[in-house]
């Protein structure tokens, strides 16, 4: 029972935190929709994404061992990105512009994914659910116009921005069942099922780095912009398909780096989150991924690999976004109305008149 209101706790504290994430959210695109109405007309332009985020570190997937860029990641340990964002024009052309964005992103991953013996083995994963507030630079690198009907005309946009951020994280595990301490922890109530807890604060790695939950990161990508016009030739609103990455100055946006730390100086849980290795995933995973002790601290004159130091970890998103121009009307807009058949019985209900032969 005590488990059951632990698990139950820590459910209502998650969705707590995603309650607040969203309205945090909502209301900054409500304020970046008051403030941008306040500047020039067709300048500015506000919207939202949605799409996916990944990580590149020290859990990766492939039959070798780490791999550059995105060549190691786990399409499967894909995870939700949701983000709002205001952008202006910063000359006349609309060549160049700056963008502002907050944006709630999760990255995950699992040795259990990959067919490299010594990663299956050693069998550690995380979570981390991350804020994400950053400015960028973007220019316009190639664009055509795309026309489908007399008055129906867009133009494609290949656009290229780099930027900077300021990310909030914090790596999370939780107890495999098939850990040789799960019995224990759940027996005394120190877990429960299905239970995260937060890597940074057991030191799993005998590391305090604390000082880089909040770190800076630097944004750069690509994206494919389908701009909308109304007619006269006005800019309506966007649609995108965007491709970024972000480089870090961490090591630990999966909580792991280096080698096994001293199971002596954690708590019991710190030291059941920091070796997971079990026989029955040795097992599993073959001859090549060693014994227990090739995944548990030895000694100080023996240092075992848990990862590897010597690269920081990146992240990125694909996602879909949907932006609307504030106060449309252009130069290029002409606010007469007999120009677009606004006139009394125009459009749909205008009178029909009979031809003459």
């Amino acid at each position: 029972m005590m488990a059951y209101t632990t698990y139950y706790t820590r459910a209502k504290n998650d969705f707590s935190f995603m309650c607040t994430s969203f309205l945090r959210t909502t209301t900054l695109a409500v304020a970046l929709l008051a403030f941008s109405t306040s500047f020039g007309q067709g300048n500015w332009d506000v919207g939202f994404t949605a799409g996916v985020a990944n990580y590149m570190g020290d859990i990766g997937d492939g039959p070798g061992q780490r791999r550059d860029f995105i060549w190691d990641l786990q399409e499967i340990r894909s995870r939700p990105a949701l983000g709002v964002f205001a952008r202006r024009k910063l000359d006349l052309d609309g060549i160049w512009h700056i963008r502002g964005d907050f944006s709630s992103l999760q990255i995950s991953g699992h040795d259990k994914h990959t067919v490299n013996p010594a990663r299956r083995g050693r069998n550690l994963h995380f979570r981390n659910i991350m804020q994400e507030a950053s400015i960028r630079l973007e220019r316009d690198l190639f664009q055509k116009p795309l026309v489908w009907a007399r008055q129906r005309r867009a133009m494609l946009t290949i656009r290229g921005f780099v930027g900077i951020a300021r990310l909030h994280h914090n790596p999370e595990a939780r107890v495999d069942v098939n850990n040789p301490a799960y019995a224990d922890l759940v027996e005394t109530n120190i877990t429960s099922p299905g239970e995260w807890h937060s890597l940074s604060e057991l030191q799993t790695e005998g590391v305090d780095y604390s000082d880089e939950l909040s770190l800076t990161a630097i944004p750069f990508g690509l994206s494919a912009i389908v701009t909308g016009q109304k007619k006269g030739g006005a800019t309506d609103f966007f649609l995108s398909l965007e491709i970024g990455f972000r480089l870090t100055d961490t090591d630990y946006l999966d909580d792991i780096s280096s080698f096994y730390a001293d199971p002596g100086e954690m708590s019991q849980l710190g030291a059941a989150l920091s070796s997971q290795s079990n026989q029955g995933v040795l097992d599993e995973a073959g001859p090549g991924a060693g014994s227990l002790t090739a995944h548990s601290y030895i000694n100080e004159e023996i240092p075992v690999i848990r990862g590897n130091k010597t690269n920081n970890d990146a992240y990125g998103n694909l996602v879909v976004s949907f932006g609307k121009v504030l106060n449309g009307r252009s130069r290029n807009f002409s606010s007469k109305r007999r120009r677009y058949s606004n006139r009394r019985r125009g459009g749909l209900f205008k009178r029909r008149i009979k031809m003459r032969f």
